[in-house]
């Protein structure tokens, strides 16, 4: 996949932890006790508060994996806070409730979702990710052993979290790079945004 250059919308997620409460991870290994994750939206619209409120349900299962190697990315419950700070975007402000509904600044082109770009700090100049379309049938991400499927309840409806590893080559998986795409029951994309841990992955 070639860059493209266009400057993305990015998000510093910042979660402080107090306690883990579920037992079955309490010595996972955790320098200090805040985390720091990094978001790039893909898609040619704006995120909502939703979707970025929504990743603090996934940070620690991100966190799991990077430690771990595991490819369950279980969703660890716990005792905290959560920030988000929009660090850049390239879309011209628009009130919150109109962000989903809004012609992408970018491009009169219809929303969809971007290719991954080398502008990411340390990032190779080739991503691979499975395919994720716009649309498609919830089966289809679930039959694909690259992605790790599970429902998740965000204001009051289930969506479909679709966490996939990110690639070098077709057989070199990057360790420290995520895909995290979010599904509406009837199989719409609602979110697809690239992860990965800041440089200061911890501070005290």
């Amino acid at each position: 996949m070639a860059s493209s250059g266009l400057c993305r919308e990015k998000h510093l997620l910042t979660i402080g932890i107090l306690r883990l409460l579920d037992d079955r991870y309490a010595a996972l290994p955790r320098p200090g006790r805040v985390l720091q994750l990094l978001m790039t939206n893909l898609r040619n619209r704006p995120l909502s508060s939703t979707s970025v409120d929504s990743m603090r349900e996934s940070i620690l299962s991100l966190y799991h994996n990077l430690i771990t190697g595991s490819k369950d990315f279980p969703l660890i419950p716990f005792k905290g806070s959560f920030r988000s700070r929009q660090t850049a975007t390239p879309f011209v402000p628009v009130e919150q409730e109109q962000k989903e509904n809004t012609t992408p600044s970018l491009t009169d082109t219809p929303a969809g979702i971007m290719v991954p770009t080398a502008g990411l700090s340390a990032s190779p100049p080739i991503i691979l990710t499975p395919v994720l379309p716009e649309r498609t049938e919830l089966g289809a991400l679930k039959a694909d052993r690259r992605n790790c499927v599970c429902n998740m309840e965000f204001d009051g409806r289930t969506v479909t979290r679709v966490i996939s590893t990110v690639y070098r080559s077709k057989s070199t998986n990057l360790t420290n790079r995520w895909r995290v795409s979010d599904y509406s029951a009837e199989g719409h994309v609602l979110m697809s945004v690239l992860s990965n841990w800041s440089s200061q992955l911890w501070t005290e």
